[in-house]
C-alpha cells in the first residue's frame, strides 16, 4: 500500500509540474510534439479600440503629414506600417512621407487591433511630364518644346514666301504637335487671313486670373496651349504656353515658346492684351 501511495504521489507531482509548464510554454502544432518556449500567452484586450486623427488623405508626391493614434486602453504600444512603400512610407512615430503616385493604406496597429488611413497620392509638379508621356504625343519639357519649335519652324524662317503665316498659326502648330504627336505645318491652320484652330477650342475669359487659371489647368493635364498677349510694339501676339513655376498665378510664372523666333521665353517678357483674355486649347 505504501508503495502504491508513493506512485500516486509521484504522478500528482508530475501533473503539477506539467500544468505549471503549460502556462509558460505551448505545444508545437507539428507532429514532433515538442514544447515551444517564450510564447506570449497574455490575453488580448478585446475592448481596445484605436482612433486616428486622419482616416482619409489626398495629397501630392513630396508632401508629408503625421498620424496621431489614440487607444482606449493604456500600456500598449502602437506600431505603424505602409501597405506600399513605393507610394508612402511611415515612421515609428506616425510621420508619413509621400513617395509616388497611387493609393496606399497606412495602418496603425496595437495588440491585434487595427485602424486604417486611406491615402491617395497624386503626381507632384516634377512628375507632370512623366504622366504626359503615357497619354500624349510629346512630354512637356524645355527640350521637347524646343525640338518641336525647330521642326515646325518660326515666322522669320519665311517658310511660306507666297503668303504671310502669322504667329497664331505657328503657336498653335507647336501645341498641336505636343498634344497629338502629329506634325502639321502652320499653313495647315491658316486660311483666308486668319488662324482656323483646326482641332482646337477658343475660350474667352473676363479676367487675367481666369485666363492664367485656364492655361495652368491645361498644363497640369499635360497639354500646352496658346494664349493671346501683347509684346513689344504689338498689341496682339500669340505664344505657346507649356510650363510654369511656383503657383502659376502671375504671367511671369509661365514658360512660353514665342513663334516669332521659336525661342523659349518667360511670361515676364509679355503683358496682357487689351482686347481680351483668350486661350486656345487642343482637343486631342
Amino acid at each position: 500500500m505504501r508503495k502504491t501511495k508513493a506512485i500516486i504521489s509521484s504522478i500528482a507531482a508530475a501533473a503539477i509540474l506539467v500544468s505549471s509548464a503549460v502556462t509558460a510554454m505551448a505545444i508545437d502544432g507539428s507532429k514532433t510534439g515538442m514544447l515551444l518556449q517564450n510564447i506570449d500567452i497574455a490575453p488580448k484586450d478585446v475592448s481596445l479600440k484605436i482612433s486616428l486623427n486622419k482616416t482619409k488623405v489626398v495629397s501630392k508626391v513630396g508632401k508629408e503629414f503625421t498620424l496621431d493614434a489614440d487607444t482606449t486602453s493604456s500600456g500598449y504600444e502602437i506600431t505603424y506600417r505602409s501597405t506600399n512603400k513605393n507610394v508612402a512610407t511611415v515612421s515609428n512615430d506616425g510621420k508619413v512621407a509621400l513617395k509616388g503616385k497611387g493609393k496606399v493604406n497606412i495602418i496603425a496597429q496595437c495588440n491585434g487591433v487595427k485602424s486604417v488611413c486611406k491615402v491617395t497620392v497624386k503626381p507632384g509638379a516634377s512628375e507632370k511630364s512623366e504622366e504626359v508621356v503615357k497619354t500624349h504625343g510629346r512630354t512637356l519639357s524645355d527640350s521637347t518644346m524646343a525640338d518641336i519649335a525647330a521642326k515646325v519652324g518660326k515666322q522669320t524662317d519665311y517658310a511660306y514666301p507666297s503668303s504671310t503665316i502669322m504667329c497664331s498659326a505657328y503657336a498653335y502648330a507647336y501645341a498641336y504637335y505636343q498634344v497629338t504627336g502629329v506634325y502639321r505645318t502652320p499653313g495647315s491652320f491658316w486660311s483666308s487671313g486668319g488662324c482656323t484652330w483646326n482641332g482646337g477650342t477658343v475660350s474667352r475669359y473676363g479676367s487675367s486670373s481666369a485666363m492664367l487659371g485656364a492655361i495652368k489647368n491645361s498644363i497640369d493635364n499635360g497639354k500646352s496651349c496658346v494664349g493671346l498677349i501683347a509684346y513689344g510694339n504689338s498689341s496682339h501676339h500669340y505664344v505657346t504656353f507649356y510650363g510654369y513655376n511656383g503657383s502659376g498665378s502671375t504671367l511671369s510664372d509661365f514658360k512660353t515658346i514665342d513663334p516669332w523666333d521659336g525661342r523659349a521665353k518667360s511670361g515676364s517678357s509679355y503683358r496682357y492684351c487689351g482686347s481680351g483674355y483668350h486661350v486656345i486649347t487642343v482637343n486631342g
